[in-house]
């Protein structure tokens, strides 16, 4: 498992799981729940920074990430691409967590709206995060668009519902070749397990941890639920059966008298 890294645009990681950076009660506890995860990648909302500010997020964190920067809020791809690219301006990277969405109740995916501004992403070179519904057949276009991984949601965002489609996940996983994570409604540290035991590349949250009692210990315990879930993938876990198995053969008994 030490070999088992994550590759994402030629860059090892060691860390499966990638971190929202919002909703922390304070810089403190969110700097502290972040080391703690050992996450590597953290997502930034750039229409809700202030990157020109002396007082500037980013400079506030203890440790160096690498930056996905998301474009949080936008519902239309003119906006969403217009972001996109002040993020690439700014913080100097390709990477770019597309987030298109279609209403401010849900805040589901806009599929229409999102094909088509995955399209041009990818064309001006950006290296696309994209967030989508759980529809195995738009998850396989987008990852045939050039996607660099594509990030169905298992139920809305920071609803903690947790697996709402288990079977669309699973076609998901088997549809889909490339790197698949997993983004919006996670809300226990069993669902990320069960999302990592299923094949999965990888988790982003946010909610389940900044919003819980203690986040430190949270992330703490996201972290270990991520990494147990990839360890029992790859160990190869049993079948189901709808029959019992036994663990010890009859043969050799002690014959009944």
């Amino acid at each position: 498992m030490k070999s088992d890294y994550l590759v994402i645009d030629g860059k090892k990681f060691n860390s499966r799981l990638i971190m929202g950076t919002s909703l922390y009660p304070n810089l403190d506890v969110m700097n502290k729940s972040l080391e703690i995860s050992e996450t590597q990648i953290i997502t930034v909302a750039i229409r809700r920074i202030n990157l020109s500010s002396k007082a500037n997020f980013l400079d506030q964190l203890n440790k160096q990430y690498s930056f996905l920067p998301n474009t949080a809020g936008c519902f239309t791809q003119k906006e969403a691409i217009l972001t996109a690219e002040l993020a690439r301006e700014t913080l100097q990277t390709n990477w770019i967590k597309l987030e298109l969405i279609s209403d401010k109740e849900m805040l589901l995916p806009d599929p229409i709206e999102l094909f088509d501004a995955c399209k041009s992403l990818v064309k001006k070179k950006f290296r696309v995060f994209v967030y989508c519904s759980d529809d195995p057949i738009l998850c396989k276009r987008l990852e045939d668009l050039g996607c660099e991984i594509v990030m169905p949601l298992i139920s809305p965002i920071g609803s903690g519902l947790g697996v709402r489609n288990e079977h669309n996940l699973e076609i998901i996983r088997r549809m889909c070749s490339g790197k698949i994570f997993i983004d919006a409604g996670i809300g226990k540290p069993s669902d990320a397990a069960k999302i990592m035991e299923m094949g999965f590349d990888g988790v982003l949250l946010n909610s389940s941890v900044a919003r819980s009692l203690d986040p430190i210990s949270m992330a703490n315990a996201m972290k270990l639920a991520i990494i147990s879930g990839r360890l029992g993938y790859k160990s190869g876990i049993i079948e189901k059966r709808k029959m019992a198995s036994e663990s010890t053969s009859f043969k050799g008994k002690i014959s009944n008298f």
